[in-house]
């Protein structure tokens, strides 16, 4: 019998054991002396978590709350916004909204485990954006005077400026969940055969993944943690694992905790499940070591071609471009290759493309 966790999962949810979930820690909230305004809007993110299996649009933090966060930087960001919360809540519904990426913001932040709600994000990015696209844009206008562009080209770079850096900045929460899955898959196959082996020696699962949780296994560990602790508030087990299921962006982790999920609900051998999975995963591991080294090939020769080979051309072709030589002025004189454009190539086109090689580089390099 399949069961797949991107379904709605075909059965009913257990409203029972939802309101008691949320009645235990309610008295948990009640004990701690929490708001009940506060206590209520977190119930009823985690009835969306449990009854939905998703991340609930509900915005606990407001971005007013920055000023107070216990992160320096981030405290400076929350003053700024705070002093002009118009302008920048009107960029955010404006010009942040149109980005991509903007409608999993709320699914990125929970997968790399950001502590934000998605308004505080998106005042976090406005603010950030904002500034970056000022100091670039002064950074543009002197260059520009020293190499004698027109100044009407700055408008074009605060916008481009404007649009990159926000859209960078929208995008960090989904890297960071893509690095911790990539860091997550490289401790899994080592965790699945820790647990196999307490498992087969009569450990219950939940003492397993308390195991895991306190073990050092990165974010995997991290992930662990946070399924001990719903559970703890009231969760059942299985849910708390659906959960993480939603949230991680490893394939590998999400396939094996459908194979668990599973192997629970049919009473299967879980211990052979998780060998078997560990195996799986380490094969993956392989394959993705041998991609990598056949495209590092090809890019190790992209990368002598923009980092010596077109250097060195652009010398000589500028070089006999611009000698006061009859036969070289006639023969090269159509080449674009004037003092300011050699300038523009050498400091900012260049520099721009063997960035972008080694940052596609780091995205695409195993971290096993």
């Amino acid at each position: 019998m399949s069961f797949d966790l991107n379904d709605k999962m075909q059965e009913k949810v257990d409203l029972k054991q939802v309101e008691s979930i949320v009645e235990n820690i309610k008295r948990k909230y009640e004990e701690k002396g929490l708001s009940n305004d506060l206590e209520s809007l977190r119930l009823q993110e985690l009835r969306s978590i449990i009854s939905e299996g998703k991340r609930s649009q509900i915005e606990v933090q407001k971005p007013e709350e920055l000023s107070a966060d216990y992160n320096k930087g981030v405290k400076l960001i929350g003053k700024i916004y705070n002093s002009f919360s118009s302008f920048f809540s009107l960029f955010s519904k404006r010009i942040l909204s149109i980005l991509p990426g903007r409608n999993e913001l709320s699914m990125d932040l929970d997968s790399a485990n950001i502590n934000y709600s998605t308004a505080q994000y998106l005042a976090i990015t406005s603010v950030i954006s904002l500034i970056l696209t000022i100091i670039i844009t002064a950074v543009a206008a002197a260059l520009f005077a020293v190499i004698e562009i027109p100044q009407y080209y700055l408008v074009l770079v605060f916008f481009v400026a404007m649009f990159l850096t926000a859209g960078i900045v929208l995008k960090y929460p989904s890297i960071v969940a893509a690095d911790r899955a990539k860091k997550i898959d490289a401790e899994l196959p080592f965790a699945l055969r820790h647990m196999a082996t307490e498992l087969r020696a009569g450990i219950g699962l939940y003492r397993v993944l308390q195991t895991i949780a306190i073990g050092e296994y990165g974010y995997l560990s991290e992930e662990m943690a946070r399924v001990i602790n719903e559970v703890e508030q009231g969760a059942d087990t299985k849910d708390a694992l659906k959960n993480l299921a939603y949230r991680t962006r490893s394939f590998s982790l999400r396939n094996t905790l459908n194979h668990i999920l599973r192997a629970l609900k049919s009473g299967g051998n879980l211990s052979e499940v998780l060998n078997n999975t560990a195996n799986d995963v380490s094969f993956e591991i392989r394959l993705n070591l041998e991609s990598f080294s056949g495209k590092m090939n090809f890019i190790g020769v992209i990368y002598i071609f923009i980092g010596i080979v077109i250097p060195v051309m652009l010398a000589i072709l500028g070089t006999i471009r611009n000698i006061p030589l009859g036969g070289g002025v006639s023969l090269f004189a159509s080449l674009p290759l004037t003092p300011t454009m050699i300038i523009l190539l050498y400091v900012v086109i260049l520099p721009i493309c063997l960035i972008g090689l080694v940052m596609y580089i780091r995205k695409i390099r195993p971290t096993y």
